[in-house]
């Protein structure tokens, strides 16, 4: 997903769009069905709770995350600190989880 962000900084155009979506929401698919057997998994019974607040979250994240990277890009000047901000928080948040994960094991 973090490359998939950042395509659009190398390679200029459709293509770059193109190549974005499919690696980002193609990734993101993935996420939210993995996330939602995990919900199923860890609340049992009380998944469908947990569903709906990570299907509120994410709307939350759908709905600022556009008006904090326009912001962002009205005082930098360009998209691009904004997507390498983006894949970086990603980068960071699958290296926590994969060490939270090897904690528990």
């Amino acid at each position: 997903m973090a490359i998939g962000i950042l395509v659009p900084l190398v390679v200029p155009g459709l293509t770059g769009i193109m190549a974005a979506a499919l690696l980002v929401g193609g990734t993101f698919m993935v996420v939210t069905m993995a996330g939602m057997e995990e919900a199923r998994r860890v609340a049992g019974a009380h998944a469908r709770a947990l569903m709906a607040a990570m299907t509120s979250a994410f709307a939350l994240g759908q709905i600022l995350g556009p008006v904090i990277v326009s912001f962002w890009v009205q005082s930098t000047g360009g998209f691009a600190p904004a997507l390498v901000l983006a894949a970086s928080t990603l980068v960071l948040s699958a290296f926590l989880l994969q060490r939270r994960e090897a904690a528990y094991e």
